[in-house]
């Protein structure tokens, strides 16, 4: 049977931030993924990490003063979106690619209708579009999110809806125009439970409905579990382990991806002291030489301090990249 190929493909994807001429900040270091069709990709890892700097990246959201790209391609269905000017990227953005932001009240503009904002997303991509249709999708936008009375809801400004409801809004303006492919920056942080359980369920059907690939980024486990086909596990900067969503949480490999689900309260949890990793994410000026996790590991060595460890496959489609996850493995540090 032919593989297929992927939507997206990261490759080498290094990101800096310039504070002036003779300082930069390493964000993100070497990063590669691929995204396949309809699959949900999360991306974990603590605050710091290069997530969000990772997809922001795709297209080109990040400072564009300050930022700098020392190596990568970031292709997508073909083309390099990392090398494009921001004029060949507008049919892009928020047409083929669209983004679901942590807080809608930043992301939206308070000065205009949801209305007005969903029409504007649909009109921008196809300017011969007569107003009426616009409304009329729209409004269907608004009642496929799930928001009642969607008439009175398009003349409504983002500050008189609720988060739950502004969060949906922002769903319903991307999903809109159809994308292949929805980048969602921690959407759910802000929402309580039962709305968060709202949103991922919402999401999850209009994945199925419309076939988009969506990169999911959290920092929540437990959000990860119900979402994603596959997991990305990043830490300073780095990716440091890869696998279906069901390997990873059964066989982690890397002692920081054991550390987070250990962390993290399961089912069977009985009221006593979760575990901790002990020690803090250093800044990106204080990132450590080698491994950027071996300042907490208990199973660094000589060698995790100066060298950034190559990739190796612990099953199949499961990477790792760690020196001594083997030794760990043995141990008991890497195993369910």
């Amino acid at each position: 049977m032919e593989e297929k190929n992927p939507l997206l493909q990261v490759v080498d994807l290094s990101v800096d931030f310039r504070l002036d001429r003779k300082t930069s900040l390493h964000a993100v270091r070497h990063v590669s993924f691929d995204l396949y069709k309809g699959e949900t990709l999360g991306i974990v890892g603590e605050s710091g990490c290069g997530k969000s700097v990772t997809c922001m990246s795709i297209l080109q959201l990040n400072p564009a003063r300050r930022t700098r790209y020392p190596s990568g391609q970031i292709l997508f269905d073909g083309k390099d979106l990392l090398h494009m000017t921001p004029k060949q990227l507008r049919p892009i953005r928020g047409n083929e690619i669209a983004m679901v932001f942590q807080e809608p009240m930043t992301a939206m503009n308070p000065l205009f209708s949801i209305g007005d904002q969903l029409m504007e997303a649909l009109r921008v991509h196809n300017p011969r579009m007569e107003k009426s249709e616009a409304y009329e999708r729209s409004l269907e936008a608004v009642r496929r999110v799930k928001i009642p009375n969607p008439e009175r809801i398009l003349k409504t400004y983002p500050f008189a809806l609720s988060g739950g409801m502004r969060q949906r809004a922002m769903i319903a303006m991307a999903m809109i125009t159809r994308p292949k492919l929805l980048i969602c920056d921690e959407p759910t942080t802000a929402l309580d439970v039962t709305i968060q359980a709202q949103v991922l369920d919402l999401m999850n059907e209009l994945k199925h409905e419309i076939g988009t690939s969506i990169i999911f980024i959290t920092h929540d486990l437990g959000v990860i579990s119900e979402m994603a086909d596959r997991v990305l596990i990043m830490y300073g900067g780095r990716v440091c382990e890869e696998a279906d969503v069901d390997e990873l949480f059964t066989k982690p490999r890397h002692p920081y991806t054991v550390g987070l689900i250990d962390s993290h309260p399961n089912p069977e949890y009985d009221g006593d002291r979760l575990k901790v990793i002990p020690g803090s994410v250093p800044t990106l000026r204080d990132m450590p030489a080698g491994c950027p996790f071996n300042n907490r590991c208990a199973y660094a060595s000589d060698t995790c301090r100066d060298v950034f460890p190559d990739f190796e496959e612990a099953e199949s489609g499961h990477t790792v990249a760690c020196h001594n996850w083997r030794q760990a493995l043995q141990k008991g540090g890497a195993a369910r």
